[in-house]
This record gives C-alpha cells, sequence and structure tokens, in this order.
C-alpha cells in the first residue's frame, strides 16, 4: 500500500482532545478476497425507468451542482462512518471498495459489521490520490474536507474524470445551520442515487416517528426540559449552540436549549445555568471512555450539587450521532429524548 494521507477533520479532533496514540500506525486493512470480486463484473439489479437521476450537491466551493446519474454507482469509495454506515443501512455495501475514516468495525452496529469487514479497504487511514483513482471509483462519498486539496482532491478534479461526488450537507463550511433536515435529505438523496427510495424512505421514517412520539407525548408538559450540551477541548468546555445537529435535535424534541450560542464557556457558568439535563459530547479519541468524561462533570466538586447530577442526568453524546449523522442520527434523537423525558423512557 502506498503514501497514505490522513483525513483532516478527524486528525484535528484528535490533535485537539490531547489523544496520544499514534495514528499512523493504523494501517489501512487490506481484504484481498472481497478485492477479487470487485474485480469480477456484477450485475446490480435495479429499475431502468427509475434513471437517469438528478440530485442537487455541492463543490468543494461550497456552491450548489447538479450530479447527474445514468444508473446505480457501482465502485463507491466512502468516507467517515456517516457515509459508510448509511450506505451499509441502505444495502449497497456490497458496491463500497474503500471505506475508510473509522478505526474498527466495532464503531459501527452489529448488524452492520459484516458488511463492513467485506469492504476491500477499510481502516482509520484514507487513501492517497494514487491508490484512490487505481480504484476506479465512479462515486466518493465523504465531508467537505474530504474533498480538499490536500486531502483527496477538489470536486471538480473528480468530476472532470467522470467520478460522481457527494459532499453531507451538515459538513459544509458554508452551512450555517445544522438540522436534521439536512439528514433526512442526504439519505433521500443517496436512495435515489441507488435506487433505494424505499428503504431510504423508512429510515427516515423511523427518526420522524422517534421524534413525534416523544412530542406528542410531552405535549401537556408544563415546561420544558432546559439542556445544556458541552464537549471538553482539553481544558476549554465547549457548547454547542442552536446551530449544531444537537441544538436542533432537542428544538424538535420541543426541548429548551441552555446558552444557544456556540462558545467556551466556565465550569462555574454551568452552575448558574442550572440545567436539568447536561449532555457530554464525546469524540473519537474517547470511545469507550464515555464515562470518564461523564464524570468531568459529575465528580467535579463545583458541580456535585446540581440537581442534574444527582439524578444522574448528564449523559454522552457520542460525536457521530450529532455530526454529519446520517443514519446515526436516529442514535442522537434517542439519547436525547432519554434525557430531556427520562420518565418517558423508563417503560419503553
Amino acid at each position: 500500500m502506498r503514501k497514505i494521507l490522513v483525513g483532516s477533520a478527524l486528525f484535528a479532533c484528535l490533535l485537539l482532545s490531547g489523544c496520544t496514540r499514534n495514528i499512523f500506525t493504523l494501517p489501512v486493512q487490506e481484504n484481498p478476497e472481497a478485492l477479487v470480486r470487485f474485480n469480477t463484473p456484477v450485475q446490480y439489479d435495479y429499475n431502468p425507468a427509475h434513471y437517469p437521476v438528478t440530485i442537487e450537491n455541492f463543490n468543494t466551493q461550497g456552491e450548489p451542482e447538479q450530479q447527474n446519474f445514468t444508473k446505480p454507482p457501482e465502485r463507491v469509495v466512502a468516507v467517515w462512518q456517516n457515509s459508510i454506515e448509511t450506505l451499509l443501512a441502505l444495502g449497497v455495501g456490497d458496491r463500497i471498495i474503500a471505506g475508510n475514516g473509522v478505526p474498527d468495525k466495532k464503531f459501527f452496529r452489529k448488524e452492520y459489521q459484516e458488511q463492513y469487514s467485506k469492504i476491500p479497504y477499510t481502516g482509520l487511514q484514507l487513501l492517497d490520490l494514487e491508490t484512490t483513482m487505481m480504484l476506479k471509483p465512479d462515486l466518493i462519498v465523504g465531508w467537505h474536507s474530504t474533498f480538499a486539496p490536500k486531502v483527496i482532491r477538489p470536486t471538480e478534479f473528480w468530476h472532470k474524470r467522470g467520478v460522481n461526488t457527494f459532499i453531507a450537507r451538515s459538513s459544509m463550511i458554508t452551512n450555517k445551520k445544522r438540522t436534521l433536515e439536512n439528514e433526512y435529505k442526504d439519505i433521500l438523496d443517496l436512495g435515489k442515487i441507488f435506487d433505494k427510495n424505499e428503504r431510504a424512505q423508512e429510515l427516515v421514517g423511523q427518526m420522524q416517528q422517534e421524534v413525534q412520539y416523544a412530542v406528542s407525548q410531552t405535549a401537556g408538559f408544563k415546561q420544558r426540559p432546559r439542556a445544556l450540551i458541552v464537549e471538553f477541548l482539553g481544558k476549554d468546555v465547549n457548547v454547542y449552540g442552536e446551530r449544531s445537529l444537537a441544538g436542533d435535535i432537542v428544538r424538535e424534541l420541543h426541548g429548551e436549549l441552555l446558552s444557544p450560542k456556540e462558545h467556551n464557556i466556565g465550569l462555574e457558568q454551568v452552575v448558574d445555568l442550572d440545567p436539568d439535563v447536561i449532555f457530554v459530547v464525546v469524540i473519537e479519541s474517547h470511545y469507550g471512555r464515555e464515562q470518564d468524561m461523564v464524570n468531568r462533570i459529575t465528580q467535579h466538586k463545583a458541580l456535585k450539587n446540581l440537581r442534574c447530577v444527582k439524578e444522574g442526568r448528564v449523559l454522552p453524546l457520542p460525536l457521530y450521532a450529532i455530526y454529519s449523522a446520517g443514519v446515526r442520527s436516529y442514535d442522537g434523537i434517542k439519547i436525547i429524548a432519554n434525557g430531556l423525558y427520562p420518565e418517558l423512557y423508563k417503560e419503553k
């Protein structure tokens, strides 16, 4: 395997978190048997009447751009968890020739782990340009940062070579507000691209039903639960505001988001806010150590007397569930709904 590049977004997260592991020791895993399958002609079932399909996505400059598909893609490079897992959930994992940006299959839901294991190239590190081109993809799915000039190259580079691209809407730097609607739209668009409309509607419907359940069951509540969403970045505590996906989920679930502007906050200010529930965002380098992150709130001497601490309403919230989350938006909805309305979910 040639020189490998690490995605800038995750690399930045790891640096900011103070993680000491050497991510360059996590090589891309190659599955020779799966690669043989990709080099053997395969006829995928689809309805020709559903094509051509045109969707609106974005280019590297953040401008809306039309993407045209005359048939479902057959050789897909997918970058980051939301891209890979959404495709697996749609039932097109057998089209993924490289799924990178995730350290291990344990990060995926159990029902998708076997499919992930059958992808020819997997792992945290991204393939370099030469290797990616040799794989002859017809679609690359990722974040806005994936298509930076020094990462996998701009969208224009690929379009000139007949390769379509798909950027998750919430990952766009120009996107001023990240919403559940963005996640729904991504899933539905990918469903159209692969002629998996029914499955896409099912996935989105599950999320919408979960939101509606919480809203309908709490319609008579006189006071909305007050939520604070924080993330530890070294010694700093960052608040997730109303423009974040997590903030939008709180709003959709009829909760009140405290400190709606994204900024750093002192722990003494948390005491003044006295939230009903605190969600602690857990980034990639701390997966598996969620309780340690929660303990930074619950065991802090200045915060131990907060009502939410005493009531056990300080909950970990994985980054994969609230940032360009794709199908994992469902996890974000469930976690936040449980935190806002614990009495509602005791028996569910």
